[in-house]
């Protein structure tokens, strides 16, 4: 008999309804999917475009974002996946400010300093890297408007990103205060900085959100 009710409770134990799945929360998946950038107060479509190496005029059509590209602080923005065919429903209190001025193709560059080359185009570096001195400049590579003038990016104080038409943007990044702000026009050569103490700056030039080597351009 004892035999018999250890049998039984064996074979009940045996048929115990197994161990239950993980839940996984279906919503926070598709979020997580879909909204992948909280916009932060001084974010521009621009400056978000070039952190995550993206075309902003691709991010904007994937958010239903359109010219003035408009951003709130708390808004999400999803890097990838279909392109909306709305705008997001929440809308800035203030007027827009005007749309900008169209930007005529880049006809000429150049170089946006004299200083020396520290580290140059490829193996994992976007752009190249410059050394100044004390009193150096830096200029414009080209004719455009100031889209994004500043917090930098990681290691850098300032950042400045020039776009220069519907390809072309070229951006600055050094731990010293810049002398424009956004929505200026800048010609060729236009004084970006003057620096009062030896810096790094960092340069680079893209088409269509992809870096290019600065060198194929400009030349020199």
């Amino acid at each position: 008999m004892p035999r018999t009710f250890v049998a039984i409770v064996f074979v009940v134990a045996g048929c115990a309804a197994p161990a239950t799945p993980p839940v996984v929360e279906r919503s926070v998946v598709s979020d997580a999917q879909t909204v992948d950038y909280v916009v932060s107060k001084g974010d521009t479509l621009y400056s978000i475009a070039w952190r995550f190496d993206k075309d902003y005029l691709r991010l904007a059509r994937l958010n239903g974002i359109t010219p003035p590209f408009l951003l709130l602080p708390g808004q999400h923005l999803r890097l990838h996946g279909a392109a909306r065919t709305a705008e997001p429903k929440a809308r800035p209190r203030k007027s827009a400010p005007r749309p900008a001025a169209r930007v005529a193709s880049v006809r000429q560059w150049r170089w946006p300093t004299d200083g020396r080359i520290a580290r140059g185009f490829g193996n994992g570096n976007k752009g190249i890297d410059f050394e100044l001195e004390r009193g150096s400049t830096v200029l414009a590579a080209a004719a455009g408007e100031v889209v994004y003038a500043g917090g930098g990016l990681r290691g850098y104080r300032s950042l400045v990103i020039i776009k220069h038409d519907s390809h072309y943007l070229s951006a600055y990044s050094l731990n010293h205060e810049i002398a424009v702000r956004e929505g200026q026009r800048i010609k060729l050569g236009g004084l970006l900085a003057k620096v009062a103490r030896p810096v790094g700056l960092h340069f680079e030039i893209r088409r269509d959100g992809n870096p290019v080597n600065p060198g194929r351009l400009i030349g020199g």
